[in-house]
């Protein structure tokens, strides 16, 4: 059985789970440590638990347990104190109590939820990310990076992230890895975080395995604003710590297909514009590019309660774990 590792999490990583489990792979999910918004960042901050929401959705997505409990662990409050706070959220803080660990945690909640595969946190410390836009300005949480204050900001330039130690079952994941996976998801914030901690990005670049970068059908506001897909490649290779003119990133997934023009509107409101395939820069980078239209045909709405953006185009699950597949069968 072949051993795929995806970096990432949140609903991007979701979504392509829902599309691995279909084939004979070994799925296990590295998460960042560094989520600190939203219900995951209240439950953070005042229980001094590890951030649930990531490694949540990542257990759902892996889970063969039955609708109910499945729709149990995703549901979220919409009024009273507990408006937006997501139930596996809780479950898994007061199963981090329990247990006294955050690996107790995941332990028990895959065991209720029948998960085959893993979801390891990247790190054995909760994190803080920030970063230093090109203006000189500084980010200091994730949050903010991740839901701009103004419809205007300076690219990011670094970004930086708390002391943090490896997870060593994470650094022998990626020494197991048939295929590497990075994205689809917001670079800096979901997927770039977990670069960051120590011997991480290391591993990734020494390892045997096919790396595979998923590039997101859109733009995001303030971290990803006027992209190509060669503009994704290029950051992924500097955070790998790539050597000057060798790529660490092997194969470059790009959709092709634009959204409905009933997205693009919605899209457009929010400073967001469609990622365009740039062959030649991809080229000159050298990487494989794989380019088709991976994009789904649903326009998913906001989960009621929910106080956090999220995307409402995806990419097509079994689309794109076809493409994963074919490349490491």
């Amino acid at each position: 059985m072949k051993t795929v590792v995806i970096i990432g999490g949140g609903t991007a990583t979701f979504t392509l789970l829902k599309g691995l489990r279909q084939f004979p792979t070994n799925n296990i999910v590295i998460v960042s440590t560094a989520d600190d918004g939203g219900s995951t960042g209240i439950l953070r901050k005042e229980l001094g638990v590890m951030p649930m929401g990531d490694i949540r959705q990542c257990l759902i997505g892996l889970s063969y347990t039955v609708p109910a409990l499945q729709k149990l662990f995703t549901y979220r409050f919409e009024s009273s104190s507990l408006k937006g706070h997501s139930v596996g959220n809780i479950l898994l803080a007061a199963l981090e109590k329990v247990t006294g660990s955050p690996e107790g945690a995941i332990a028990e909640a895959a065991r209720l939820l029948n998960v085959r595969g893993e979801v390891l946190f990247v790190s054995k410390q909760p994190t803080t990310l920030s970063a230093k836009l090109s203006d000189g300005t500084l980010i200091k949480s994730e949050h903010e990076l991740d839901e701009p204050v103004t419809k205007k900001r300076a690219p990011i330039a670094k970004l930086m992230l708390s002391k943090a130690d490896a997870n060593p079952r994470t650094i022998d994941a990626i020494a197991r890895a048939d295929a590497i996976i990075l994205g689809p998801g917001d670079l800096y914030t979901s997927t770039f975080p977990n670069l960051l901690v120590p011997g991480v990005a290391e591993a990734i670049k020494t390892s045997r395995a096919r790396k595979v970068l998923i590039t997101n059908i859109m733009t995001k506001l303030g971290q990803t604003d006027g992209f190509t897909a060669s503009d994704f490649v290029r950051e992924a290779n500097m955070y790998l710590g790539a050597d000057k003119g060798v790529s660490v990133i092997d194969t470059v997934i790009v959709n092709t297909k634009k959204p409905s023009s009933e997205a693009l509107v919605l899209y457009k409101k929010e400073k967001s514009s469609f990622v365009e395939l740039d062959s030649d820069a991809l080229k000159k980078i050298g990487v494989d590019v794989i380019s088709d239209a991976v994009i789904s045909n649903q326009i998913h709405k906001k989960q009621n309660g929910d106080i956090l953006k999220r995307s409402i185009v995806r990419h097509d699950p079994l689309k794109t774990a076809e493409i994963i597949w074919k490349l490491i069968k």
